[in-house]
């Protein structure tokens, strides 16, 4: 309450369904992310996916929160943690960008698990793309980050080197 007016905090959603679904049959790999909320009612989302075992992503638990931050990523992952029943992170991965206060909430809450850090391929291609013009870089890089194998990958990357060369 807010000057006696009820004010929105914060919502976690994680059905009983995905999340039996995610213990049963899924990696024990976790992705979190988190996006701005736009119009009338702002704020930031947070989500946790997980991998299927056809390497298809699998929607685990989201959160409604005010702002991005330690204590809202420490909130969040409370729960997931305790949803998740991770009682020590040692066969667990986390793999997140660097979001502010996330990597300070993984460290205290789940010290043992493995956190990885990765770039959006869209952000990779916008700092690329100052420097090499046209759409090859984009469809090649796309292509490289949709390799499911190494040697599918180095075959991109060398078709990138050749075209560079030619040009």
């Amino acid at each position: 309450m807010e000057g006696g007016k009820p004010i929105f905090h914060r919502m976690y959603v994680c059905f009983a369904a995905l999340k039996k679904g995610f213990i049963q049959g899924c990696r024990p790999v976790v992705g979190l992310d988190g996006c701005h909320i736009k119009g009338p009612h702002p704020g930031q989302l947070l989500c946790a996916i997980g991998i299927d075992a056809n390497n298809g992503m699998y929607p685990i638990a989201y959160a409604i929160v005010e702002i991005e931050n330690r204590c809202t990523w420490t909130w969040f992952l409370e729960i997931l943690v305790n949803d998740l029943r991770i009682d020590n992170g040692l066969s667990w991965v986390f793999m997140s960008d660097k979001h502010k206060g996330l990597l300070r909430a993984v460290e205290d809450l789940v010290p043992s698990v493995e956190h990885k850090h990765c770039v959006c391929v869209r952000h990779l291609y916008n700092n690329f793309k100052k420097g090499h013009n046209g759409m090859a870089l984009k469809q090649i890089l796309w292509e490289a980050a949709r390799a499911t194998t190494i040697p599918g990958f180095k075959a991109h990357m060398l078709g990138w080197k050749l075209k560079m060369e030619v040009q």
